[in-house]
């Protein structure tokens, strides 16, 4: 599988293309885990360069935000779940 590349390093430069983000996670294959409706709007141009990344490297939109998510956590340092489900401080 291709790599996920991270949209936080997708800086262009003034007057250039955007520049090749380094790689920062890898999709995990479908998995039948518990999963919660997450339903929200993004604007035109994210749901446009969404869909190509999506249709372009064969991934879901699932995927893509749960990984996308994950390391927005990890960069924040929210907590992690414990086997009851629970925030654990």
């Amino acid at each position: 599988m291709p790599p996920v590349l991270s949209p936080a390093t997708q800086d262009s430069p003034p007057g250039g293309k955007a520049t090749t983000p380094p790689v920062v996670a890898t999709l995990e294959p479908l998995s039948r885990e518990d999963k919660e409706a997450l339903n929200t709007r993004v604007p035109t141009s994210t749901a446009r360069r969404l869909k190509w990344f999506t249709k372009h490297y064969e991934y879901t939109v699932t995927n893509v935000v749960d990984v996308a998510l994950q390391e927005l956590f990890a960069r924040h340092g929210v907590p992690n779940i414990d086997s009851n489900g629970e925030i654990v401080e």
